[in-house]
């Protein structure tokens, strides 16, 4: 079980005594909208004696009960897990779901109370703590509820205006800044630390230090406690999406120029933000100038607002092809348009079968779930759809009912795998996975994996190296399932890389496993038999 510990309000007491308390978190000061555990922290470093009545968490004005269920001594810091008291959690681990159905957070609105009885924490020299009784709150999560721009397009971004479900107090950029970055995370402008509210404080208009008019698409990751509700409360993290396009009318074609293809067939003419096309009675025809000299016309059909435009012979000899759409050759919402020329490469090029060259980690029994890494016999990349969106930028892992979200991690850089992280974040410099530790068969279908492949590296006409895809679109085939244990080996400790943290169920730390028992490693449980 991976942790991560935060610090709560530090505790006002007198302090001259060796073992107290240092703070607890939550605190019962600042609203939050979700408890996953308990933490208390120390002077010294603990342990931890459960009680055999359970430690009851109740919201003061209602029925709803937790209770902690278990408990792991950190170090300073004792920590609680809970799970909610009802009728649902006794039938669904009567039914053996323990790990996929409990409520083991507390997300529920409402002021929560609980005591930790004397005697439960002592430190390791064997101080008592005297126990107290604790209160938190559980507002109503701050939320957005909309923002613009956003994935619908604009022609320019210089500001964004993200609007709340609560009234915001308070706006505290963290000390890193936020940055809007593209489709692979290029920074292409900060936003500033000048901040306006609406009347109604709801709606927060954050400031771009430079604006941003390249069409393409854009996100800007809103981290955690950057924006506080009247009621205390403070925003999660999350990701916007927003677009900038090219709204005036204009055409584009299927072959494009500087493009190196294998063959070449009919020219298709599209349309963006044309509502009718016309072609123009009398007007010059689509001509291709041929490899070696000579030429070739095209005939011109109008149908559902596209242009076909079909040549009198096919095109086989390799070399260079120049097409020229003539000026005057068809309108736009009543607007002609302007001459075109493509510049295209025939060529041939033999494309090398794609294959799996291996799935990690291998189908069959492991202790947690993480990632997802498919290697490939050549290289790969990810496709795009029609907006350049990479097409299985996500995927979905299945156990039962359940559905995980599994992430492609951008930041891996290998050109020949994919590598899929389970609940990942970002963290404004790389992606961090939350691993599975509920037990339970995993499956994944590689099919919702669309890639490109069989890349060719090239000198484009300005002397820059650039690449293209001639494998496009291939969906992957195949099904993996793992069987999560939820239990770590002895082997699989030996060959993590770093130092190792060892405790027993007392608290204690250990230098090593020597005999049979129940140990916590790097916040994983270990049974040594």
């Amino acid at each position: 079980m991976s942790m991560f510990l935060l610090l709560g309000t530090a505790i006002a007491q007198d302090n001259t005594g060796d073992f107290y308390l240092v703070s607890v978190k939550p605190d019962s000061k600042t609203p939050v909208s979700r408890v996953d555990y308990i933490q208390l922290e120390f002077s010294k470093n603990v342990a931890i004696a459960l009680p055999q009545e359970n430690i009851v968490i109740k919201e003061q004005n209602s029925d709803i009960e937790y209770r902690i269920y278990d408990a792991m001594a950190l170090d300073a810091y004792a920590i609680f897990y809970i799970e909610k008291v009802s009728a649902d959690n006794a039938a669904a681990k009567k039914d053996g779901k323990e790990e996929d159905e409990v409520v083991k957070y507390i997300s529920e609105v409402g002021t929560y109370s609980y005591t930790i009885p004397a005697g439960v924490i002592t430190s390791t020299d064997g101080e008592e703590y005297a126990g107290d009784t604790f209160t938190f709150t559980i507002g109503t999560p701050l939320e957005i509820v909309e923002y613009t721009p956003n994935e619908n397009g604009t022609d320019k971004i210089e500001n964004i205006q993200i609007t709340f479900n609560k009234p915001i107090i308070k706006v505290e950029m963290p000390n890193s800044g936020l940055m809007i970055v593209d489709l692979y995370w290029t920074p292409f402008s900060a936003i500033s630390n000048e901040v306006t509210l609406s009347n109604d404080n709801k709606t927060v208009t954050l400031y771009l230090e430079e604006p941003i008019t390249l069409i393409g698409t854009y996100y800007l990751d809103i981290y955690n406690n950057i924006f506080t509700s009247e009621d205390g409360t403070k925003n999660e993290y999350t990701s916007i999406m927003f677009k900038v396009s090219d709204n005036r009318p204009s055409f584009a074609t299927n072959l494009q120029d500087g493009d190196r293809v294998k063959e070449i067939g009919d020219l298709e003419i599209t349309f963006n933000n044309v509502k009718e096309v016309k072609l123009i009675d009398g007007a010059p025809d689509v001509v291709v100038y041929l490899p070696g000299g000579g030429e070739s016309t095209g005939s011109a059909k109008l149908a559902n607002n596209k242009i076909t435009v079909t040549f009198d012979q096919k095109f086989t000899e390799e070399g260079d092809y120049t097409f020229v759409i003539p000026d005057g050759m068809f309108t736009m919402d009543g607007t002609a348009n302007e001459e075109r020329q493509i510049n295209v490469v025939l060529y041939t090029f033999t494309i090398t079968p794609l294959e799996i060259v291996a799935v990690t980690p291998e189908a069959g029994n492991i202790g947690s779930f993480e990632k997802v890494v498919i290697q490939f016999n050549q290289d790969v990349a990810l496709s795009m759809d029609e907006d350049w969106q990479q097409i299985s930028r996500e995927i979905t892992l299945t156990c039962g009912d359940k559905k995980y979200t599994l992430t492609y991690n951008s930041s891996s850089n290998s050109s020949k795998e994919l590598e899929y992280l389970v609940n990942a974040t970002w963290t404004g410099y790389e992606f961090t996975s939350t691993p599975i530790t509920a037990e339970g068969d995993y499956t994944l279908d590689l099919s919702q994996v669309v890639v490109d492949f069989a890349a060719e590296d090239y000198t484009d006409e300005w002397g820059y190296s650039n690449r293209r895809w001639h494998g496009k679109g291939e969906r992957l085939s195949g099904t993996y399932t793992w069987t999560v244990t939820g239990e770590t080996s002895v082997k699989d400790i030996a060959t993590e890389s770093g130092s190792q943290a060892i405790y027993d169920l007392t608290g204690r730390r250990v230098d090593a496993i020597n005999k049979a028992g129940i140990y916590i490693v790097n916040g994983k449980k270990l049974i040594v038999k």
